[in-house]
């Protein structure tokens, strides 16, 4: 089970970077500046549009799936 659980935080911590990334990116190629540029300014780490339709559903499940078992992996534990 702890495998699992490891595996399952492993997985959404990639996918909400892979999100992160593809965003600032994509706003860097829109507006003109540097990658880091755009990451550092903290203004557009959260670009909603910027990630494909399957993104945020998915990465919403995993997280409150990923959450779900942790909590229950810990609380359920004599």
């Amino acid at each position: 089970m702890r495998r699992l659980m490891v595996l399952l935080w492993v997985v959404t911590v990639s996918t909400g970077f892979y999100g992160t990334v593809r965003g600032v990116s994509e706003k860097a190629e829109e507006t003109g500046k540097s990658f880091w540029r755009v990451f550092f300014s903290g203004q557009e780490n959260f670009v909603w549009h910027a990630a494909p339709g399957w993104y945020y559903p998915v990465w919403i499940a995993l997280t409150l799936v990923t959450v779900a078992l942790t909590a229950w992996y810990f609380f359920s534990r004599d």
